[in-house]
């Protein structure tokens, strides 16, 4: 039989235990709570200035290759540039700026698991981790430095989480919720991200490389020769297009009457000179970016190293001190006092960072394409290196008129001229007239001379800028800057009876252009 004694004792250790039971649970709600108290709040509440970040790095993966996608943008040199294509200058550097501040307030919206076993299909895996062998899951990893390489922000942006995004939203303003994780943590979140930084080079450059207006363009000519190292130099026809000024219509010389400039083809090449498309860059040597500040003096003296070089892209000097290209040239000349010349080259094959950046022996892999493929036209689809230069050229600048230059009225003899009589220099009308003449004929010439200034200056920034490059453009924009001559024009359509209008006027309109009941015309 169990004494008092033993009872108490027994009655006391069970009441012990289920305090200590107790206890534990209510440690466990509270170790739990902490766990998750984090929601809403943000991932670096330290990084407040985005001015701070001068080095942006984005890790994509290619599942095709099993290897990540390494694009950086920093501050080098006191210019933004993209180490990973020989630091070429970052022109759309605000875009850096604006992604910096987008990822200096992100915030841990909602939490959505702790089990790395939910990576894979959140999209979260490191695409820089080495010992996870899957090729599915791997998210984007971005990472933001200051200028002491210090870690501002590390995230990896994951999938898309369907519906969460801001429904109403602007389009400029929509946040669209996707998986993140930190690269040293567990938790994976549900976060509203603006700004998911690209990869994609063309992204991060000026997409108009020639800084060209196309209403200043007023003479382009097309040399239609080819060069190849097999065939040697294949004469082609040299075409001249021109106008007097932006709304003048194009002329040519040759041009049939049955046959007209065809203003659709023109308007197209315009617009692709004003919008030149590059997706690569390639270093030059240093003495083809020296010889070619002198584009206008032909008396290029290239080294061995060098002529190899433009060989090996498809560009050839020669001994009278001109420039031969494997698919011709184009040169545009505009009313600012540039000339620009665009020369074509020797395809550029691949893909990715492989034609962006290109390799070391991307030139004698498209040599061998050609010699693999010798039907295929040139320019039909691939991409082509392009060398640009530009110089300045003062006469192209239309000097001011003055007012004594204007052509005189015809007289017939025998008639009285309009103002017989020689003005009175002491007239009112006469010292005003004369003021107002000069002054605006001392406002045209520094019109005049600033335009000489600029224009002069804008030709030093463009050969700073081309010199150091061979670029790649794709073949869009290859076919409709180079374009084939007899494509230019076309049959001069016939004017139709009953006025300038095509086809004529429907019955019951007057002849005259006016609208019925007496209205006038509708102005175009």
């Amino acid at each position: 039989m169990m004494t008092e004694l033993s009872k108490t004792l027994t009655f006391a250790a069970v009441a012990l235990v289920l305090s200590v039971v107790a206890l534990l649970s209510t440690r466990d709600r509270v170790v739990q709570s902490e766990a998750f108290n984090d929601q809403g709040q943000a991932f670096y509440p330290d990084f407040k200035d985005p001015l701070a970040c001068t080095d942006l790095e984005v890790v994509d993966f290619n599942a095709a290759t099993a290897e990540p996608l390494r694009f950086r943008v920093m501050f080098k040199n006191n210019r933004w540039v993209i180490p990973s294509h020989y630091d070429y200058p970052a022109d759309a550097r605000d875009r850096l700026s604006k992604t910096a501040a987008a990822l200096m307030d992100l915030a841990k919206d909602t939490i959505r698991t702790d089990s790395p076993e939910n990576y894979e299909a959140m999209g979260v895996i490191d695409p820089l981790d080495t010992k996870n062998t899957t090729l599915k899951g791997r998210g984007k990893r971005i990472t933001l430095r200051d200028a002491s390489e210090k870690v501002l922000a590390d995230f990896i942006i994951g999938a898309e989480i369907k519906g969460g995004d801001s429904k109403g939203a602007e389009p400029k303003d929509r946040a669209v919720q996707h998986y993140v994780r930190l690269p040293d943590q567990k938790r994976v979140y549900g976060v509203k991200i603006k700004a998911e930084p690209s990869v994609r080079f063309a992204d991060w450059i000026e997409t108009n490389l020639l800084k060209l207006d196309a209403s200043h363009v007023r003479k382009v000519v097309f040399d239609n020769h080819k060069v190849s190292l097999d065939q040697g130099i294949e004469q082609g026809p040299i075409l001249t297009i021109e106008r007097k000024d932006a709304s003048s219509p194009w002329t040519m010389e040759g041009v049939s009457e049955d046959k007209e400039l065809d203003p659709d083809k023109l308007r197209a090449m315009a617009d692709a000179l004003a919008d030149l498309k590059i997706v690569g860059v390639r270093p030059k040597p240093a003495g083809v970016t020296r010889e070619l500040k002198r584009s206008g003096d032909k008396d290029f003296n290239f080294p061995k190293n060098v002529l190899t070089s433009l060989a090996s892209r498809g560009f050839f000097p020669t001994r009278d001190g001109q420039m031969l290209s494997n698919q011709g040239d184009v040169r545009v000349f505009t009313d600012e006092g540039i000339v620009y010349a665009l020369r074509f080259g020797e395809l550029a094959l691949g893909s990715g960072e492989d034609l962006s950046a290109g390799q070391s022996d991307d030139a004698e892999k498209a040599a061998e394409a050609k010699k693999d493929d010798p039907k295929k036209p040139a320019g039909s689809a691939e991409n082509r290196y392009v060398m640009v230069t530009a110089w300045y050229d003062p006469s192209l600048i239309s000097k001011p008129k003055a007012e004594d230059d204007a052509p005189k009225p015809v007289t017939t003899p025998g008639t009285i001229p309009a103002r017989p009589f020689a003005d009175n220099p002491n007239d009112p009308a006469v010292v005003a007239r004369e003021k107002a003449k000069k002054e605006k004929a001392e406002r045209d010439q520094k019109d005049y001379e600033k335009k000489l200034a600029d224009g002069k200056k804008k030709a030093e920034d463009l050969t700073d800028r081309f010199g150091p490059w061979y670029y790649v453009t794709p073949g869009d924009s290859f076919r409709s800057i180079k374009v084939d001559p007899v494509a230019l024009v076309r049959p001069k359509k016939a004017e139709t009876p009953g006025g300038p209008g095509a086809g004529g006027l429907p019955p019951g309109f007057p002849s005259g252009g006016g609208l019925p009941g007496g209205l006038p015309p509708i102005q175009p």
